[in-house]
C-alpha cells in the first residue's frame, strides 16, 4: 500500500495537513498577513524581504506562525516545543554506540560489575528523577517533530504559496524549519546500518537517505507509508520475534496518520520505530553481555591491572595512590597479627587489609574513610554499610526486649516463635526492605519501643497496661542507641560477622574469578530487615535464626575484597619500594588462561533472543564517576521502548 495521493498528487501533503483549522485556504491567508508582523510602528507587506536591527529571529517566527495554524493551547505548546526541545533525537548512534562490542569490552564500571551480577544486562532506566527528566526531554522533542511536520504543510503546500518570496530568505526560513526532521531520519539511517548485515547496508542508504528524504517532503511526493512497510519487513528478518507486534504497530500508526492527516500519528509511528531500534539494540548488547561473561570474569584481574596502572602512568588516574599506601599502613599498625611471624605472610596480609575493610562497614562513617581505589565498589559497599547498621540497629532492639523481660519476671529463654513474632512486627514498624537509613530508624524509635515492650508484657503473661515512664526510657534507650551508633553493639555484630568473613576468605583464597562468581553469587529470596540479624555464636534472641544472611554478608564482602586486592594489592598496598610493585605478595589465583573477549566478541553472531532488562550499570571509560545512563548506568537511556 502506497500513501494516500491527493489531487496534485502529494502524498506528504496528506501526511500532515494539521488538524487545528478546517479551512486551509482561510488559514493559509491568515498565516501571510501574521507573516509580516508590525513592530515598533514599522509596516511590512506579507512577502517583504526588508531586515531590521528589530525584525525577530526566524525561529520565532516560525513559532508564532504555528500559534497562528493551531488556535488555543495545542498550537502553544507546539510553538514553545519547537523552540525549545534538543535537536537530537533522545536515541543516538552517539547514545547506543555504548552498547557495542568494543566499548562493552573496553568499560571499566561494566567489566567490573559483570563479577557480581547474575542477571546483568542493559535495559532501558526511567526509575527515579532522571528517568522522570527524560520522559520530559523525550516528549518534548516529539511534540517539537509534530510542529515541525506542521510547519512543513504551510511552507511547501499552503495557500498562498510562500515559495514566492526572495530565494535567500525563503532558504533561511526553510533551513531553521528543517532542524529536527533530517537528524531523525540520519538517525534511523545510521542506527539501522549498524544494526543489520554489510549485505543490507544498500537498501538502508537507497531508502533512508535523509537528503533525498527531505526533497521528496518539500516536493510533497515522499510516500512514508512505503517506506515504514519496506522498514517492517527488515526488522522482521533481524529482530527478535517478539519485537514483530511493535513493528507492526508501527506501520498502523503511520498509515492512520497518512489516511487522517495526522502529524500527530505520524510521529508516533516514526517514535516507537526508533524505540524498537534501541530494543534491538540492547537485545544485541545483551546477547553478546552473556556470550562474553565468562571471558570477561575471567580476564578481570589481569584488565583491571593494566587499565589502572595505565592511567596512573599517564597521570590520568584520579585515584591517589599515596592515600591508599597511607591507609594500608595504618591497617598494618593496627592489625591484631602485626608481630605474628608463624603466619603465612601473604594469606597475613590478606586478613589484615579484610579486617580493615570489615572495620570500616562498622564505624559510623567508615565509608567515608576508605581510599578511593574502592571507587568501583561504592555502591556495593553502600548497600553493605546500610545492611550492616540495620544488624547494629537490630541488636540494640533485641536487647532492648531482654531487658523488658528481666524487668517483667520473665523467667525462661525467648521461644523461636516468639523471636520470630518480633522480627515480623518490627519488620511491619521499620518497613520492609533491607539498608534503612538512621533517620528511618530515629524516627520509628518510639513505636518500635512501644513494639518491644508489648511484646515483653505478652511473653511475660503480664497485665496490658502501660507505664508512661519506663515506655519514655526504652524509646530514650533505642534514640540514644540510634544517634550515637553504640560501639558496643557494633562490636558485638562485628564479632559476628568478621569470623564468618575470614573463614569464606580462608575457603576461596586460591579460586579463580569465576569460581567466585559462581559460587558466591546467589539469587537470595526477598527477605525483611529483621532476617538480617547475625550468627549463631550471639545469645539465641538475637542471631539463632539468621545463618543464611550472615553467610550471604559475608560472601558479598569476601568478593568485594578478593578481587579488589588482587587488583590493587601490587599496585597500592605491598611495595618493596616507590617505583616497583611487588606483585610476589598476592595471594595466588587460577591461571586458567581464557581466549582474549575481543577475538571472541568478533566471533559473536547477531541474536534473535526474547530479553528482559533488569537493571544494569554500565559506563564511560572514566574514573570515579557513575555512568551516564546513556546514561547506562544500571541502564541505557529511558526511551519509552514499545
Amino acid at each position: 500500500m502506497t500513501g494516500v495521493i491527493d489531487a496534485a498528487g502529494s502524498t506528504w501533503q496528506s501526511t500532515v495537513v494539521s488538524s487545528g483549522c478546517a479551512n486551509r485556504e482561510e488559514c493559509g491567508q491568515r498565516h501571510s498577513k501574521r507573516w509580516g508582523p508590525e513592530r515598533d510602528g514599522c509596516s511590512r507587506t506579507p512577502c517583504s524581504t526588508r531586515t531590521t536591527e528589530t525584525e525577530r529571529a526566524i525561529p520565532d517566527q516560525l513559532a508564532e506562525l504555528l500559534m497562528d495554524m493551531i488556535p488555543g493551547m495545542e498550537g502553544a505548546d507546539l510553538g514553545e516545543a519547537f523552540q525549545c526541545a534538543a535537536e537530537q533525537p533522545p536515541v543516538t548512534k552517539q547514545s547506543l554506540g555504548e552498547l557495542d562490542i568494543q566499548n562493552i569490552i573496553t568499560n571499566i564500571k561494566l567489566r567490573h560489575d559483570v563479577n557480581f551480577d547474575k542477571d546483568l544486562s542493559f535495559r532501558p532506566n526511567l526509575d527515579g528523577p532522571k528517568g522522570q527528566e527524560k520522559r520530559r526531554y523525550s516528549d518534548k522533542y516529539w511534540r517539537a517533530l509534530v510542529a515541525e511536520m506542521e510547519l512543513y504543510v504551510r511552507l511547501f503546500q499552503g495557500t498562498p504559496s510562500m515559495c514566492s518570496m526572495e530565494q535567500g530568505k525563503w532558504a533561511e526560513f526553510t533551513k531553521h524549519a528543517q532542524r529536527r526532521i533530517p537528524k531523525m531520519f540520519e538517525t534511523i539511517h545510521e542506527v539501522l546500518k549498524s544494526l543489520v548485515p554489510d549485505r543490507d547496508h544498500a537498501r538502508v542508504d537507497e531508502h533512508f537517505d535523509e537528503k533525498m528524504l527531505m526533497q521528496e517532503i518539500e516536493r510533497g511526493v515522499c510516500d512514508l507509508v512505503k517506506r515504514a512497510e519496506w522498514v517492517a519487513s527488515l526488522l522482521k528478518e533481524h529482530c527478535a520475534p517478539m519485537r514483530d507486534v511493535y513493528v507492526d504497530s508501527m506501520v498502523r500508526k503511520i498509515r492512520a496518520g497518512v489516511a487522517s492527516n495526522s502529524s500527530s500519528l505520524v510521529i508516533s509511528g516514526l517514535r516507537e520505530l526508533l524505540g524498537i531500534l534501541e530494543a534491538m539494540k540492547l537485545d544485541v548488547a545483551n546477547h553478546q553481555i552473556r556470550n562474553l561473561k565468562t571471558l570477561l570474569i575471567e580476564d578481570t584481574v589481569n584488565f583491571e591491572r593494566h587499565y589502572h596502572l595505565d592511567r596512573l602512568v599517564n597521570k590520568r588516574s584520579k585515584v591517589n595512590v599515596d592515600a591508599a599506601q597511607k591507609w594500608w599502613a595504618l591497617a598494618i599498625r593496627q592489625s591484631q597479627h602485626r608481630s605474628d611471624s608463624t603466619r603465612d605472610v601473604f594469606r597475613l596480609q590478606l586478613e589484615t587489609f579484610t579486617q580493615a575493610v570489615v572495620a570500616h562497614l562498622f564505624t559510623q562513617d567508615g565509608l567515608a574513610r576508605l581510599p578511593d581505589t574502592f571507587y568501583l565498589d561504592q555502591e556495593r559497599l553502600r548497600v553493605l554499610k546500610s545492611e550492616v547498621d540495620d544488624l547494629i540497629h537490630f541488636e540494640s532492639c533485641f536487647d532492648l526486649f531482654a531487658q523488658c523481660l528481666k524487668e517483667f519476671g520473665y523467667p525462661g529463654p525467648v521461644t523461636t516463635t516468639a523471636e520470630n513474632q518480633l522480627r515480623a512486627a518490627l519488620s511491619a514498624i521499620i518497613g520492609e526492605g533491607i539498608g534503612h537509613t538512621p533517620q528511618s530508624w530515629i524516627h520509628h524509635s518510639e513505636a518500635l519501643s512501644l513494639e518491644i515492650y508489648r511484646q515483653a508484657l505478652l511473653l511475660s503473661n503480664r497485665p496490658f497496661t502501660y507505664d508512661h515512664y519506663k515506655l519514655q526510657q526504652a524509646n530514650q534507650f533505642l534514640q540514644r542507641n540510634f544517634q550515637c551508633y553504640s560501639s558496643t553493639y557494633s562490636s558485638k555484630t562485628r564479632d559476628v560477622v568478621l569470623p564468618q568473613v575470614l573463614a569464606c576468605m580462608n575457603k576461596y583464597y586460591n579460586a579463580s574469578p569465576i569460581e567466585l562468581f559462581n559460587k558466591l553469587i546467589v539469587l537470595l529470596p526477598t527477605s525483611t530487615p529483621l532476617d538480617q540479624a547475625v550468627a549463631p555464636t550471639q545469645p539465641p534472641h538475637t542471631f539463632s535464626s539468621s545463618s543464611d544472611r550472615v553467610n550471604d554478608l559475608a560472601h558479598r564482602i569476601t568478593h568485594i575484597v578478593l578481587l579488589h586486592w588482587r587488583v590493587w594489592g601490587p599496585i597500592a598496598y605491598v611495595q618493596e619500594d616507590s617505583s616497583a610493585p611487588n606483585t610476589s605478595q598476592l595471594p595466588p589465583q587460577s591461571q586458567a588462561p581464557a581466549p582474549s573477549p575481543f577475538s571472541a566478541a568478533e566471533q559473536t553472531p547477531a541474536p534473535h533472543i526474547h530479553a528482559s532488562y533488569p537493571p544494569l550499570a554500565s559506563g564511560e571509560d572514566t574514573e570515579i564517576s557513575e555512568l551516564a545512563d546513556t546514561e547506562v548506568a544500571g541502564g541505557v537511556r529511558n526511551t519509552e521502548l514499545p
